[in-house]
Formats: C-alpha cells, sequence, structure tokens
C-alpha cells in the first residue's frame, strides 16, 4: 500500500511536471511578463469630404443643421425639369384634395356635435379649418423667386409670404445674397447662393426683391420690398389673360 501511494504521488508529480512544462512553454504571457508593444490609440483626424458635400445627388448637400427638406423638394432643385415640376405641382394638388376633405370631415362634424361642443371649441375648430391651405387655380402659371439678405427684417418677414404662396400650390425659390449659413436652419425652404453676376445682371441693390415668372407670357414680373401674400396676388391679377 505504501508502495502503491509513493507511486501515485510520483505520477501525480511527474504529471504536474509535464502539465507545468505546457504551460509555461505556451505562448500565451499568462503572467504578463512580457513586456507590450505600446498601442498608439490617438486616431488621425478625417479630413472633411468635401468632394461628397459638394455632389448634389447626396442629400447632405441640401442639409442645413439638423434640417432636411423634403425628398420631394431636394429632387425638384436638383432638377428643375418640366417633368419635375409637373410632379411638384401633383403633390401639392393631392396635399390640397386631402385638406379638402379633412374640412368637410371636419364641418359635418361640428354640424352633427354642435349642441356637445363647448363655443371655445367650436372657435378654434373653424379658426383651424380655415388655416388649411387651398390650391390657386393659377398655380402652374406663375413661379416665385426671392432675394434676400439675412440681416434684412423685412427680408424675414416675407419668408411669412412664401410659405403661404407654397401653400398654395406655387412654386417658389430662395436666393440669399449673404453667406449668412445660421439663417437657413430656420427656413422651410431649400436656399440657394445668389452670384454676384446673377445680382448684376438682375440690377439687384436693394432687398428683399420678388421675381414673378409668368409662364404663359413668358415675362418676368419685379416686386421690390416687403409684399404681403395678398398684395403679391393683387399685383398680377390683371394680367392672368
Amino acid at each position: 500500500m505504501k508502495k502503491l501511494s509513493i507511486c501515485f504521488l510520483g505520477l501525480f508529480l511527474f504529471s504536474v511536471k509535464v502539465f507545468a512544462f505546457d504551460y509555461f512553454d505556451s505562448d500565451i504571457d499568462y503572467w504578463k511578463q512580457k513586456q507590450k508593444e505600446k498601442v498608439n490609440k490617438t486616431k488621425a483626424k478625417p479630413t472633411f469630404n468635401w468632394k461628397k458635400q459638394l455632389d448634389q445627388k447626396n442629400d447632405s448637400f441640401f442639409k442645413e443643421g439638423s434640417h432636411t427638406p423634403p425628398a420631394a423638394i431636394m429632387e425638384l432643385m436638383r432638377d428643375p425639369s418640366d417633368k419635375n415640376i409637373k410632379n411638384w405641382f401633383a403633390l401639392i394638388e393631392k396635399k390640397n384634395k386631402l385638406a379638402s376633405r379633412l374640412h368637410n370631415k371636419i364641418a359635418e362634424y361640428l354640424k352633427k356635435n354642435q349642441s356637445k361642443l363647448k363655443p371655445e371649441e367650436i372657435k378654434i375648430t373653424k379658426s383651424n379649418i380655415e388655416s388649411l391651405p387651398t390650391l390657386d387655380p393659377n398655380h402652374d402659371r406663375f413661379r416665385f423667386r426671392l432675394y434676400f439678405e439675412s440681416s434684412c427684417s423685412h427680408c424675414k418677414r416675407m419668408m411669412g409670404t412664401m410659405q403661404k404662396l407654397q401653400d398654395r400650390g406655387y412654386y417658389v425659390e430662395i436666393m440669399q445674397i449673404d453667406d449668412n449659413k445660421k439663417i437657413r436652419k430656420a427656413l422651410p425652404f431649400p436656399v440657394v447662393q445668389a452670384t454676384k453676376k446673377e445680382l448684376a445682371d438682375k440690377k439687384i441693390n436693394a432687398w428683399p426683391v420678388l421675381l414673378i415668372g409668368d409662364l404663359k407670357k413668358k415675362v418676368v414680373y419685379r416686386l421690390n420690398g416687403y409684399q404681403s401674400m395678398q398684395s403679391v396676388l393683387n399685383s398680377f391679377s390683371k394680367i392672368k389673360n
């Protein structure tokens, strides 16, 4: 029995020696005794990709801050072809039909539930209905291009007019005279930088300036200074025939 124990102990020690030999002979540095190579964690700062930014096929070309214009507007800006403009008008017209349907449904609801609703609720609802945009019959004949400067107070007021014209189905272009990119973030339109040559050719030395293109008569009309939506519509009401 004693001999057996000695043999077993010897076998165990032999096994340990063999295991220990294999253990320390491996390529793994379990005790971290090998000097590790220093890893340079500093990454080179990526250069700005101007080629990608200048590509109008890329959505970031039109992006201003966190605002990206709707896909339809970007497509129209990329390619203002007759086909795209026609589709743009069709899109606005479809939106207008949906707005008109909503208008009628809300009016029906008010009529059915007038006795159940509070006076202030009826007033607010009617006000919201009246604010829904309606498509102008001449939306596909006239186009608008506004030249503005970011520090001009009248130019800023004109943005409300341009929004209303766009809501009525008109094609609207916004041309910025200065290079202040911060103002563009708050605008609901894609903005294009006006060139010095363009400003000189059109003799634009004060702003805002609104150009109205008549596709039927092939002429361009000009309005200087701030204009309300109604004053814009009134200005060319006599030339619709």
